[in-house]
């Protein structure tokens, strides 16, 4: 008997360091935050999928009116939600260096592609890629990107004209303004013209669809493991080159070796 109640008591201690005590971090500050079976609750709709994002936010953010911040969690990883504005400029702006690094969306060499992201990158790193980025949106250079954002959006109003003369066309709007959004970013960062309504499945559209797919289960549930646990992205002793990152680095070597054999017009690429 007394080994059992030995074992019971182990067992208790043992979900309460697992269970309970990761979702204490927040109110242990005096930070208001939701109970810890709500907040498991949120984690397994997030993992499950059984709900979006988005929709988990907007109702997370609705369950404090009057807060000007509180206290989650992605997984068993802490997070801040801040709501009150001048809050977010004093951390963004005036307490900026306390505040410079990013969560690691993914490893470097299971992932090249997320790995190096801007918004992946830390420290030193995130600063001098940023300071590489920084004169290709001066005032100058953002002219010459609305000029091919414009060209963009006359190939896309000329679709739906030719397409569907004066009657009304319904379409999908979050898969027509995607396929306009990969023209702009292929036309002013690539160099690459690429006309997604047309050619629906141009290798550069479903390239970048395929990058962007945080959909299904597994992916879902090893997306929030790398950003919850970080170092469980460094398990894997073998570098997975995925199709994407393959496409993406031979697109990006080929306008590299086009700009310095000085082939290229583009103004993006005249710094």
């Amino acid at each position: 008997m007394f080994s059992f109640l030995v074992i019971a008591a182990g067992l208790c201690l043992l979900a309460y360091y697992i269970l309970i005590r990761p979702f204490q971090h927040w109110s242990n500050r005096g930070v208001v935050q939701l109970s810890v079976a709500k907040l498991w609750w949120g984690n397994i709709k997030a993992t499950l999928q059984l709900s979006p994002v988005a929709d988990g936010l907007i109702k997370l953010y609705e369950q404090f009116p009057d807060c000007r911040y509180f206290g989650s969690y992605q997984l068993m990883s802490p997070m801040l939600l801040i709501k009150d504005i001048d809050l977010i400029k004093q951390l963004g702006v005036k307490d900026f260096d306390h505040f410079v690094d990013h969560n690691q969306l993914s490893n470097e060499k299971c992932d090249p592609l997320w790995g190096k992201n801007l918004i992946a990158l830390k420290g030193d790193r995130w600063r001098d890629t940023r300071a590489t980025l920084s004169p290709s949106f001066t005032s100058s250079k953002m002219k010459g990107m609305f000029n091919l954002m414009l060209e963009c959006a006359e190939h896309f109003v000329q679709y739906f004209q030719h397409d569907g003369g004066s009657e009304t066309v319904v379409v999908e709007l979050k898969d027509v303004f995607t396929r306009y959004t990969n023209d702009v970013i292929a036309s002013a960062s690539f160099g690459v013209k690429c006309n997604s309504l047309e050619d629906r499945e141009n290798e550069f559209y479903m390239m970048g669809k395929e990058a962007t797919n945080f959909t299904g289960f597994w992916r879902n549930l090893s997306l929030l493991l790398m950003i919850s646990c970080p170092k469980l992205a460094n398990v894997s002793l073998v570098e997975e080159l995925s199709s994407v990152h393959i496409a993406f680095s031979i697109l990006v070597c080929g306008c590299s070796a086009q700009k310095y054999a000085g082939f290229s017009e583009r103004w993006w690429w005249e710094i």
